[in-house]
Order: structure tokens, then C-alpha cells, then sequence
């Protein structure tokens, strides 16, 4: 933009919600940058009501929802810095600092008393003139009029002059202010404000700006007075802004809605076919072709619909601006009249629209307002001022403000960040691939992998695909794909074919948008604190979506179970339970160990393209796949995007790109060579155990070692630093982090790393695993607390407000829960409970009990969650996991069972809880598990002791001569429990124990046999489990947590 457009204008209330609709519309109409309300009639609990999507930022003072009330709303496509605010207590003014283009704004909205107050004025000038130094733009209904003979037209009986009004022009004098309306029109009559009761008219409304803009003004207008009873006053001030650079259309899904657009479409793209789709045209230029056509005739058809709409409008607003000049030059009665009823029938018009709009508003607040999703989410965000950036450092360490040179210095930071540092040859990739053992897939994978792309797998992926991403340049968003698929179809198809067969994407379809996300606490000025998000087209994206389908049947197994980011079936709390098992297992078994948390530098963008082919072949991918990456990632190219500004297109040399359905799989493949070095050199020792040797757990590219001594550290280092000699990956040493355990882990080193606490995963952790309660849950219950206390004059209902609790508090603490085996002390649960009931009832009496609606909606609850339920329900899922017991894939069990000795960690849950006086109960995630587990017997007043489930061997209750018991040859017989040797409440004959086991051992027979029977009274006892741990531990692993906290609700509600 190159201009500021300021409006000024006196609402007369803003109380209703159609009121607010149609002056949100029609400050939309009259392009208003920044907009100065009065007479808003919002109470402060109500003052979000003003904001939004075109006007997210806004500042406000109020009185009360009867009267006054001013307001500053600023344009989103402003990009401003907020300083602070001044707020009138008694709702007459609000002045806001804000920085424009490096510029300094101090920007106001008053509302002046309808007496002669001239107190006011000086109350208002004082809070001003402290902001003296900046550019001033007061905007208001001041009540008074400043020349008596142009300001007014009336009888001279109505004539008045008030004290205040030499107060405000000598204050104007004082600090260099002029009025922008008189300074474009210095000897017109014009009128802002029409009284119906005394027939005059008056100019009440007025901008006034700093003499220094006078020079920079274009425009000022006072537009129809319509809606209210004030006009609105505008000035459009020049400013150096650039223009938004490059394309900024955006194909609007609500033209899927619109049968008539839907049949112009397919009647143009028919038409383009029947007149472009021949053999001398290339598939790839035809679909280019038909996409450049589409958009225009699209735009057009967009543009003639919204101009047909408004142009009645229009039309009515210039007849009425005609007429209010005709009547200021000659005050008529007809013309008064003839006024009116344009002004009727131009509400009329305005009323219609926005009963339209409202209805349709009422539709999706009633679809969505009291349930999860995207409409709910909206209404809890931030209300942040911009989602620009402000400020940026640039590669000299200068901080620049101007939008253009910020958009700049991003292009130069990516573009330096995409291009390859290194160049290595086939031949140093090959000597380190060739060091390790990598597993092959078989012929049916590849086969499977190598096979045509079908029109059914692009559709499948489309399907795939959600709905409201933003698009890549192309502005076609999947919504279009979806809508038209049936005539697009075929025409895609056989670009897509003729892509893989000339092995070459079109220039268009390699493009992208890089959008920026700012990372949590992080430096807001630097270039590496935002996380780049690649908007690729989404033909592009259908492709690598569908590509993406098959590699994932494939990922899980190529790439070790050390790796549970992005693969298909493993999660990340295994590998925050594998960390706690480590550090309990160092602390219980008194070992040294380090554990190194690696901070990897931008990890997805400097994968080295030449290493990840060559991983690709190494892993045994066919030619036909890799052909397909090889065309992916063949010269694309890209664009920054930061407010509305477009770098310039520059080449990526690197990189996996993070939006792209392909990324975590191919950066999955490109890093497990790193893993597997470091696992297979026998110099690096981590934690060993019967089956297993501990070295390293990865989610993606977060990455934590496992390491015995300081020599295993430096090799790791080694070992690492070989391999970004050959990939282009990097290690900060300085921000990664040691927990040392039972050592003096920085002595010997030979990396500049320093020890502490650590962040893994969302996860804060200390070698002391006593504090993990301490170190997450305490901030998170702040965190909570202060969202519930910003969200409580939010317009929800109680459902609606229970909904916000299951869609931004629960996950929150769920992921506490899965992580974290420790159990938060009860006050922190009673203090959430309390924190949540004052949230829904307003901070008043509850009216409906915490119980009540925590019950299922059949019982007459709302089916708010139950938190300790979800405790109980994460930890109870581990019981399901040691019963299949599979330390194969989840390694956390290996050491689990590490840490049992002889007892099978399948076992534990059916013994007794003498347990706790063996040393596995040592460990913090068996503890907290054994510990749910007897909580949820306790609740559903089950009891196991004895069942057909306890062990016999190694088992604490079970002692002969005070020792645990295993007899080798009977296990290897299977019997393992009662089950195996007690038998419709009698005990297994020495002939059945010989006949169905092949054993015969009469010492060990009577031994047994005389324990058992001592111990457990199977004869008065069903050894049957109880009907609802039945249910549990029958549960599949599909949705386990949703199952079983169902079930412990149900137990809550009997």
C-alpha cells in the first residue's frame, strides 16, 4: 500500500450484533486502514467484540453498553509495532503509540461531552502532549463545531459558541494540529451530523492531524451518513509504503457453494479443452495452460458478481452525497425529503445483505460454536495485534523495519540456508554407507513402490488431503481438487504421466510459498527463530501425497525402532518412558551414563539431496521411485512471503521441505545411517541388557545418546561429524546439552557442550527424576490458568465452554499424562478442577456440579473430562503393553524387564503388592503403573488374588524354603500359571502333569502342590478373572486410552 486511509465516525452504539456487522462491512467498503469509533455502547467484557479477521487488532475504552465508548480497529494489512495505550476511565477517549514503517503514530478516538465541558479538552490534551514528539491523528465527534459560518447550517436562534470550542482550536495551535477535511476543502459547507428534531446540520466530526502530514495528504471526505446518525469522516494520508509484491489472489472456497459458479467452471474448462487439448500440446503445457485460463476467467467471473452487488449501492450512495450538498448550498425541504427516502432505500439494501450474512453466521455458530473445531478455535486465540513481522536483523546485524527490506533480508537468509555447503563425492557418501548394515526391502516392496502411479491412488491422496490449508502459488487450494475432480481428472492424470515419463516437473508446478512461523521464545529479530512452512501447489502435493501413501507402508520396516517420528504405529512417549528407564536404571544400578540431547541445526533444511539418493539405493528403493524424487526435488524453486510482501524466486539446493507429505519419511531415511554408525561401532558403549544395547532415541531430528563414559561421547562426536561431512548436517555443540548421571560428564570432552537440565519432546528434565512433577506440571497449571482466565467473558455457552476445555485443555494435560509416569499431587488436580468450575460459571457459584457434568451425556452430564481418569487411563494403557510384551519394538520394555531381574514384566500385574518390596518397584514408570493398576482393582472392587493368571515361577508370594520358585523343566512343559495346574478347583494329578506335559518330577509335584494350596484357597475360589478386567486387558491397542477412560467413567457412574 502506498497511502494510510484513516476513518473517523461516530456509530451510535454498537450493541447489537447486525448494527456491528454492517459497520464492520461498510468500514470495509470505504477501505479504512485504521478506523476511530465512537458512541461504541460496549461494555469492557464486550470490547472483543469489535475485532475481526479484517480488523484483528483493537484498542478500546468504555463507559458502560448504554453510553460512550470509543474505539481504534487497525486493518490487517497494516504493519504497525504497538507501543502502549491510554484509556479514559470514563469511556470518552482511547490513544494508542504505534510505529508505522519506522514512523511514530499517536493516534486517538474521542468522544467530546454534548455540553460545554472545556475541563475535558484539557484532561484529554494532558494525556496527549506526553506523545507531542510524534506524528498526532485525533479522530472524533468532539460535539462542538469550529467555524460557526462553514460548520453549521441552521436558524440563527440555534446558533451557539461554547468555550470549549477556543479551547480545543487553542490547543490545535499549541501542538501543531490541523483539521484535514477544512485544509482539502478550506471555504465548502459540509455537514457530518443531520438533527431531524431542529432540521440543522452540523460538522461534529473531525480528523485532525499534525500540521508535518499536511503536505502528504491526498484526500479527505465526508461520506453519506448512513447506518447512523453521523457520517463518516475520512483522510487518506500518502506514505512511502510498497506495494504488496507479487500475486496475492486466492482462489475463495466459497465459490464452492455457488451452483452457478460451479456450472461456469465446468462449462469453461469443457470449452478450453475442446479447443487446447491436442497432440501438438504437451500434457504438462496444457495443464499449465488450463490453470493460467482458469484463474483469470475465475477472477473475472468473481469481480463482474461483486460489482453487480455493490453497484446498486453505489449508485445510492452518490445520488445521496448529491443531495446532502444540495441541501447544505440551499436547505430545501423536497431535497430534505428526497433524501430520506434515498436513505431508506440504501438501508433497506444494507439491511438485506446483512440478514444474509448473519443467517449464515447463526448457521455455523449453531454448527459449531459448542463443539471442537476450527469456528471454536478462532474465538480462543490471542488476540494478537499482527501476525507481521515487525523488525529483522539483517546479514549486516542491521534491524530494519521497512516490509520490504524484512522480506528481503528472509530471502537472503533462506536463500544462503538452501544452498549446499558441501559437495561430496559418490565416493566418500559410499565409504561411510558401505561401513554399516542398513536392512533391504524385499521384491514385493519394491515392486509395489516402483508400479505406476493409478488415477484411483491420486484420488485416494487427494481424499486424504484437509480442507482450509492455504494454497501454493498456484492459489488452487485441494477444496477446488475435491469439488472438480471428475473433470479434472483426466487431464491430471496424464500430466502426472507425462512427468514421470520426461522426468521433469513444469517450472510452475516446482514452486513454492515460504510462509513463517515464529518459534516459542524465541528472538522475534532473527532470521533462525521462525520455522519455515513451504506452501507447494496442490497438484504437486497430490503427487507427493500419494508417493508419501506407499513409502509409509514401507518406513516401518527399514528404519529402526530407535525411531519413533513420523513412522507409522510408534509414538512419542516411548521414547520419553525409554529416557526415564534410563535414568532409572543408571540410578538404580549405580552406573555411570551420560545422556547428550543434540541440537541440530535446521535438520530438515540442509538434507544433502546427492546423500539421500544414496541412501535411497543403500535401503534397496527401485530406480522407478527414486526417479520419482530425483523430479521432486530437480531445481524447485521458491518465495518468502512476509507481510503481503513476495521475495523474488530463488533455487533450492537443499533441503526437505516442511508442508510436503514427503518430508518425514525421506528425512527418517536420511538420518538412520547416522543411527545405525552409531549403534553398530562397538567403541561406543550406552546401557546394555540382556537383549539389547541402549545407545541412541530419535523422533525425528530430535536426537538423545545414551552413552557409558566420555569416550563413548567423543567417538559419537566423531562418528557425527564424519557424517556431516557427506549430508551437510550440523550439530550445535553449544546448544546441546548433557544430564550427566552418576559422573563428571564434561571432563575429557572434546565438544563444547555444557551440562543441566534438558528439554525433550515438549518435556523438561533433570538427572533427579523427583522433579519432573515439579518441572511441568507446576507451569503448566499457570498456563492453564491464565487461558481460562482470558477466555471467561468470551460469548460461550456452557457446552460451548465445556468444549473449550476438551479442545485446548485436555490435550495439554493428556500430553503431561503420557509422558510423565508421576502422578501431580491431588491439590493439583483439586486446583485445575477449581480453575475450570470458575471458568464455566463466570468466577460465580456453580449452578451444576463438577460431578455432574463430568457423567456421560446419557446420565445427564456434559461428559467434561474427568482428569484423574485420564491419569489412570494413560498409565493403565502400559499394563495392555507389558501383557504383549514385545521389547522388539517398543525398547522401553527391554529395559523394564532389565530392571524386573527374574520376575517377566508380564507377570506384575498379578501378583500381590508384596512386590513393592522387590527392587524393580524401585523404578518410577513400573511404580506409577503397578500403582494404577491396583487403584483401578480398588475402584472396581475387583479381586485377583488368587486368578488363573498368576505366575508360579518367580513370583514373591510363592516361596519354598523363603525362596522364589522356577522349575525350568515345567516351564518348558507350559505351565507358567494357576491356570496351567488348577483345574475346575482342583489341583493337577501327577498322571495329567505326565500325560499333557511329558513331566514327572514327585518332590517338585508335592512342593509345589502343598504351597499352592497353603497359599491360594483355589478349592472356595473361582480362579476366573472379574468380568471388567477381563475387559480391559482384552482391549486392542487401537484407541486404547479412549477405551479405557470410558470404561473407568462407567465405573465412576455405577
Amino acid at each position: 500500500m502506498n497511502s494510510l486511509n484513516i476513518v473517523s465516525w461516530n456509530v451510535r452504539g454498537l450493541g447489537s450484533g447486525p448494527k456491528r456487522l454492517k459497520v464492520l462491512n461498510h468500514l470495509n467498503d470505504l477501505k479504512a486502514d485504521i478506523a476511530l469509533l465512537q458512541e461504541t455502547h460496549l461494555s469492557l467484557s464486550a470490547g472483543h467484540l469489535l475485532c475481526c479477521s479484517q480488523y484483528p487488532a483493537m484498542y478500546s475504552a468504555s463507559f458502560n453498553s448504554k453510553q460512550r465508548g470509543v474505539a481504534v480497529l487497525i486493518n490487517k494489512n497494516v504493519t504497525f509495532t504497538h507501543k502502549d495505550t491510554v484509556t479514559d476511565p470514563e469511556g470518552r477517549f482511547v490513544i494508542i503509540n504505534i510505529s508505522i514503517q519506522n514512523k511514530d503514530f499517536c493516534i486517538a478516538s474521542i468522544y467530546g461531552p454534548n455540553f460545554d465541558d472545556s475541563s475535558f479538552f484539557h484532561r484529554f490534551f494532558t494525556s496527549l502532549s506526553v506523545h507531542s514528539d510524534s506524528t498526532i491523528i485525533i479522530g472524533g465527534d468532539v460535539n462542538l463545531v469550529l467555524d460557526p459560518e462553514l460548520d453549521r447550517l441552521s436558524t440563527a436562534a440555534n446558533q451557539r459558541t461554547w468555550r470549549s470550542a477556543s479551547i480545543l482550536k487553542q490547543y490545535m495551535n499549541d501542538l501543531g494540529l490541523c483539521d484535514a477535511w477544512r485544509s482539502c476543502h478550506p471555504n465548502t459547507k459540509g455537514f457530518t451530523f443531520f438533527s431531524p428534531v431542529h432540521h440543522s446540520q452540523s460538522r461534529l466530526d473531525y480528523l485532525l492531524v499534525s500540521n508535518s502530514l499536511l503536505k502528504e495528504i491526498k484526500s479527505s471526505n465526508i461520506h453519506p451518513i448512513i447506518i447512523s446518525d453521523h457520517a463518516p469522516v475520512s483522510v487518506t494520508i500518502s506514505r512511502e509504503v510498497p506495494r504488496p509484491s507479487g500475486s496475492t489472489w486466492r482462489f475463495n472456497t466459497s465459490l464452492l457453494k455457488d451452483q452457478e459458479f460451479i456450472e461456469f467452471f465446468k462449462k469453461e474448462w469443457a470449452t478450453f479443452l475442446e479447443f487446447n487439448d491436442t497432440s501438438e500440446i504437451s500434457p504438462s503445457i496444457l495443464w499449465e495452460a488450463a490453470k493460467a485460463v482458469m484463474r483469470g476467467k475465475i477472477i473475472s467471473y468473481s469481480t463482474h458478481k461483486k460489482r453487480k452487488e455493490k453497484a446498486d449501492l453505489l449508485e445510492l450512495g452518490n445520488k445521496i452525497k448529491t443531495l446532502e450538498t444540495a441541501y447544505a448550498a440551499s436547505a430545501q425541504e423536497h431535497i430534505l425529503g428526497d433524501l430520506k427516502n434515498l436513505k431508506l432505500q440504501l438501508n433497506d439494501i444494507i439491511n438485506k445483505q446483512t440478514q444474509f450474512q448473519i443467517q449464515r453466521l447463526r448457521l455455523e455458530r449453531y454448527e459449531n460454536s459448542n463443539k471442537s473445531g476450527k469456528f471454536l478455535a478462532n474465538q480462543l486465540k490471542i488476540n494478537k495485534e499482527k501476525s507481521t513481522i515487525t523488525s529483522i536483523m539483517d546479514q549486516t546485524g542491521n534491524v530494519t523495519h521497512d516490509p520490504a527490506k524484512i522480506n528481503n533480508a528472509f530471502k537472503d537468509f533462506y536463500q544462503n540456508l538452501y544452498t549446499p555447503q558441501i559437495n561430496p563425492s559418490e565416493q566418500s557418501i559410499n565409504s561411510f554407507l558401505n561401513k554399516i548394515n542398513l536392512p533391504k526391502l524385499n521384491e514385493d516392496q519394491i515392486t509395489n513402490l516402483d508400479s505406476p502411479l493409478s488415477l484411483s491412488e491420486l484420488h485416494e491422496a487427494l481424499s486424504l488431503m484437509p480442507n482450509g490449508k492455504a494454497p501454493g502459488p498456484d492459489s488452487f487450494p485441494a477444496e477446488f481438487y475435491k469439488e472438480f475432480w471428475e473433470q479434472l481428472a483426466p487431464t491430471f492424470y496424464k500430466t502426472v504421466k507425462f512427468i514421470n515419463e520426461s522426468q521433469s516437473l513444469p517450472p510452475n508446478m516446482n514452486s513454492a510459498n515460504i510462509i513463517l512461523l515464529l518459534k516459542p521464545d524465541k528472538d522475534p529479530t532473527s532470521p533462525s527463530s521462525y520455522r519455515p512452512i513451504s506452501l507447494i501447489n496442490a497438484d504437486v502435493k497430490i503427487i507427493c501425497k500419494a508417493l508419501a501413501q506407499r513409502i509409509e507402508k514401507v518406513t516401518p520396516h527399514i528404519i529402526d525402532f530407535d525411531q519413533t517420528g513420523f513412522i507409522k504405529g510408534r509414538h512419542s512417549d516411548d521414547n520419553v518412558r525409554r529416557l526415564v528407564n534410563i535414568i532409572d536404571f543408571a540410578t538404580i544400578k549405580n552406573q555411570e551414563m551420560t545422556i547428550l540431547s543434540l541440537d541440530a541445526e535446521k535438520a530438515f533444511d540442509r538434507v544433502n539431496w546427492k546423500f539421500l539418493i544414496a541412501a535411497l539405493h543403500k535401503f534397496g528403493f527401485g530406480e522407478s521411485f527414486i526417479n520419482w524424487i530425483k523430479i521432486l526435488y530437480h531445481n524447485p524453486n521458491a518465495s518468502v512471503r512476509t507481510n503481503k510482501q513476495t521475495s523474488n524466486r530463488f533455487f533450492l539446493g537443499r533441503g526437505t521441505r516442511q508442508g510436503c507429505p514427503l518430508s518425514p519419511s525421506l528425512f527418517a531415511i536420511f538420518i538412520e545411517p547416522l543411527a545405525a554408525a552409531i549403534r553398530q561401532n562397538e567403541s561406543i558403549k550406552g546401557i546394555k541388557t540382556k537383549h539389547s544395547h541402549h545407545k541412541i532415541s530419535l523422533y525425528a531430528d530430535d536426537i538423545l545418546l545414551f552413552l557409558s563414559n566420555i569416550h563413548s561421547v567423543n567417538e559419537t562426536a566423531t562418528i557425527i561429524n564424519e557424517f556431516s561431512s557427506i549430508s551437510d548436517y550440523s550439530i550445535n555443540w553449544n546448544k546441546s546439552v548433557l544430564l550427566p548421571l552418576n559422573s563428571n560428564a564434561e571432563q575429557g570432552l572434546t565438544i563444547p557442550v555444557k551440562s543441566g537440565n534438558t528439554k525433550y519432546l515438549g518435556i523438561y528434565f533433570s538427572p533427579k527424576i523427583s522433579e519432573l512433577v515439579l518441572l511441568n506440571y507446576t507451569p503448566l497449571l499457570k498456563n492453564i490458568q491464565d487461558d481460562l482466565t482470558r477466555w471467561t467473558n468470551l460469548p460461550l455457552s456452557l457446552m460451548g465452554k465445556v468444549a473449550t476445555v476438551k479442545m485446548k485443555i485436555l490435550p495439554k494435560v493428556n500430553y503431561l499424562f503420557s509422558m510423565i509416569p508421576t502422578q501431580p499431587p491431588l491439590k493439583w488436580f483439586k486446583t485445575l478442577d477449581s480453575s475450570i468450575s470458575s471458568f464455566l460459571w463466570n468466577n460465580k457459584p456453580a449452578r451444576i456440579s463438577l460431578k455432574t457434568l463430568k457423567s456421560a451425556k446419557s446420565c445427564g452430564g456434559l461428559e467434561l473430562p474427568n482428569f484423574h481418569n485420564y491419569f489412570l487411563a494413560n498409565r493403565l494403557q502400559y499394563i495392555l503393553k507389558w501383557l504383549k510384551n514385545n521389547p522388539e519394538t517398543n525398547s522401553w520394555l527391554d529395559l523394564e524387564q532389565a530392571l524386573c531381574g527374574k520376575i517377566n514384566l508380564s507377570d506384575l500385574p498379578f501378583i500381590s503388592q508384596i512386590v513393592k518390596r522387590q527392587d524393580c518397584f524401585k523404578s518410577i514408570n513400573i511404580n506409577a503403573t503397578l500403582t494404577a493398576w491396583w487403584e483401578f482393582l480398588k475402584i472396581s472392587k475387583s479381586s485377583i488374588q488368587p486368578c488363573k493368571m498368576t505366575p508360579i515361577w518367580n513370583n514373591p508370594d510363592i516361596l519354598i524354603n523363603k525362596k522364589i520358585i522356577h522349575f525350568p523343566a515345567w516351564q518348558a512343559g507350559g505351565i507358567k500359571q494357576l491356570e496351567h495346574i488348577i483345574i475346575n478347583r482342583r489341583f493337577i494329578t501327577p498322571q495329567e502333569l505326565q500325560d499333557k506335559h511329558g513331566i514327572y518330577n514327585f518332590l517338585e509335584y508335592q512342593q509345589l502342590k502343598s504351597i499352592i494350596t497353603k497359599k491360594f484357597k483355589y478349592r472356595d475360589n473361582d480362579l476366573k478373572l472379574p468380568d471388567v478386567v477381563t475387559t480391559l486387558i482384552n482391549f486392542s491397542m487401537n484407541k486404547t486410552l479412549s477405551k479405557i477412560y470410558k470404561l473407568l467413567c462407567n465405573l465412576d457412574n455405577n
